[in-house]
């Protein structure tokens, strides 16, 4: 065989080498990915956001054509306080996958840490925008607030009652809508609202507290009292504790 030969046939080895081994390595990264992603996930689970977030960056970096993978690091990222990472995290995985709702939603969670609130807006309905988003409710709910605190009252309300359209049992679903009504100054809507609140939940001292600020409206003083003295029996410290306080002191 001539000399030319020989390196003809060298280099139909080696393709075939690299060939066969292009789709093992492969195949070896996504299994490695796979598996940072798994222990990412179960970091997450237990709250150890350090290791969390050291899994889910080599997952991304081994595998970065799953949205899954962006979507996990960005919510590490989110509750770890770290909101510009979080939401170039989670727009990639949005870039990927536009219809990731839950996504979009820890985008627009990001951006309310920020006080970014249009951006927050605007993620906010890009993850209702998809029918079948399985957890409406949660956008619902924060887009409820951000109208809430932005003193558009009429726009929380109908946030929080979408909410409640998806699960009418949600006792915070009641209690935002009834201290968004009681906002408006629609005492006794208010009342029932925070009620059914109750009903379905008592163990939560805000809840008892914005209930006696509404009895107290109607002029229901001995009620109120005790919405208030329940609501520190629940809570005796904290923001809540101080109203329920002051509200008892100018009820006596």
């Amino acid at each position: 065989m001539t000399a030319l030969g020989r390196v003809g046939v060298l280099g139909a080895v080696v393709l075939l080498l690299a060939a066969c081994a292009g789709p093992e390595a492969e195949l070896a990264r996504e299994d490695s990915a796979q598996a940072h992603y798994d222990i990412g996930l179960g970091a997450l689970a237990e709250n150890n956001l350090p290791k969390a977030l050291s899994e889910l960056r080599l997952a991304v970096q081994e595998n970065p054509r799953l949205a899954r993978h962006h979507y996990a690091l960005g919510n590490a990222y989110l509750r770890n306080r770290q909101f510009d990472e979080a939401i170039v995290s989670l727009r990639r995985a949005t870039e990927i996958d536009p219809r990731m709702s839950d996504a979009w939603n820890d985008m627009g969670a990001a951006y309310v840490q920020k006080q970014q609130w249009d951006q927050a807006i605007e993620a906010f309905r890009r993850a209702l925008a998809n029918p079948q988003y399985i957890n409406p409710e949660r956008a619902y709910m924060n887009l409820g607030n951000i109208y809430y605190f932005r003193g558009q009252y009429d726009l929380a309300a109908q946030e929080f009652r979408k909410l409640l359209d998806v699960i009418p049992q949600s006792p915070d679903g009641h209690f935002f809508l009834g201290r968004t009504l009681l906002a408006q100054g629609k005492n006794v809507e208010a009342r029932e609202e925070l009620e059914q609140a109750i009903k379905l939940d008592g163990t939560v001292a805000v809840f008892h507290t914005e209930l006696g600020v509404a009895l107290l409206r109607e002029g229901r003083r001995n009620e109120a009292r005790e919405s208030f003295r329940r609501s520190l029996t629940l809570s005796p410290t904290g923001p809540e504790a101080e109203v329920a306080r002051r509200h008892l002191r100018d009820l006596n």
